[in-house]
């Protein structure tokens, strides 16, 4: 009598789940800290805008002024510095110097450590989609396509609550005396930022659009992924595939990209107006084509047409999956390199704060990717 070999100890099924789970716990430790880590930066960066100032900007203008004008300013320098409260002299210097000085280092420090756990978080991502698909032998597998929607999800998920964009208005006043540069105004912009602040000043109409459209419907549409991957019933995953070709249409995500990236550029085109986006754009913009690729797959899988036998019928042969994880090494190690060399090593550097805000673009307040 022959004997038949072992079931295997674990299932094919077991390990996706497990791998699942995994994913899932360190995609949250990372996705916390890389939100956290962009907050604290941009709140370093607000921080520095708030500092150039017109009070300090102006102080230092009025003793240039004093300087040049010797009778003139020990008649009116006192004067004008008490009726608008102006800061001495000492103190405008400190925080225009020293102070601006500290809080780069901070941007730096806190750019470092939300790049390299979003280098975490991606080549995270990037190992859990190939081995699931070194697990199930397709591209099209049920596996492969709740990877690919656990992936989109934090990418959304850092998009809505990460910051997208810091943006300041600093002009530049001709005087006899030079010029006077200063902060008029600054924002940080992200995407549920911008809904909340909506929905608090009364425009309920738009931020409850933008909230339906941008956060509910690509949420909804997640949600019917999953399930469509953990159903077998052939009839509900083909009405459920219908509503989400029907929803895919209202899902406003991309055109909400576009005019964020649109109205980017026009800034950058002005003089005065300035911009710097931040990690939350990306994500945002990453999930928006992780959304569209797993759709697509999902179409073509059949696991939403009743046909999936004939489409999964195909499995990947070895050289395929090796060199999926070949490119992983590729970027793992290419992506290493960038992180430490534009974060790491440019946290060594030293910092010096710029002479003007109008120069903060090109100085060290942009992230240092951006540079």
């Amino acid at each position: 009598m022959v004997k038949k070999g072992a079931a295997p100890f674990f299932s094919c099924k077991t390990y996706l789940v497990l791998l699942a789970v995994l994913y899932v716990g360190a995609a949250i430790l990372s996705s916390w800290n890389i939100i956290k880590h962009t907050q604290a930066s941009t709140t370093a960066i607000e921080d520095i805008l708030k500092t150039y100032n017109m009070k300090n900007e102006g102080s230092l203008a009025i003793d240039r002024y004093a300087k040049e004008h010797p009778f003139l300013g020990m008649l009116f320098s006192s004067p004008v510095k008490q009726e608008l409260e102006l800061p001495s002299h000492d103190e405008s210097v400190k925080a225009l110097s020293s102070d601006v000085t500290r809080l780069l280092k901070d941007v730096r420090e806190e750019s470092s450590v939300a790049a390299w756990w979003s280098w975490f978080l991606l080549s995270l991502s990037f190992l859990y989609v190939i081995t699931i698909v070194a697990l199930e032998r397709s591209f099209m597998a049920r596996g492969v396509i709740f990877a690919l929607a656990a992936v989109a999800v934090f990418c959304f998920v850092i998009g809505v609550l990460a910051p997208a964009m810091v943006i300041w208005t600093a002009p530049s006043i001709q005087m006899e005396s030079g010029k006077l540069d200063f902060v008029l105004q600054h924002q940080v912009r992200g995407i549920a930022a911008i809904i909340r602040e909506l929905l608090t000043t009364g425009h309920w109409i738009v931020g409850g659009l933008l909230l339906l459209f941008s956060i509910i419907t690509p949420l909804t549409k997640v949600g019917l992924t999953f399930f469509v991957t953990g159903s077998h019933s052939k009839t509900l995953n083909f009405k459920i595939g219908e509503v989400l070709h029907a929803i895919g249409k209202w899902s406003m995500a991309d055109v909400f990209v576009a005019g964020v990236l649109l109205s980017l550029f026009a800034l950058k085109a002005q003089e005065a107006t300035k911009s710097i986006p931040c990690l939350g754009l990306y994500y945002f913009i990453g999930y928006c084509l992780l959304s569209m690729s797993t759709t697509e797959l999902l179409t073509h899988s059949g696991l939403v047409s009743g046909n999936n036998e004939k489409k999964l019928a195909g499995k990947l042969g070895a050289r395929t999956i090796s060199g999926l994880f070949a490119g992983f090494l590729c970027f793992l190690v290419v992506s290493s390199a960038y992180t430490y060399q534009q974060y790491s090593a440019n946290v060594k550097e030293d910092v010096q704060a710029s002479t003007s805000p109008g120069k903060l673009n090109n100085a060290d307040l942009v992230l240092p990717a951006h540079k």
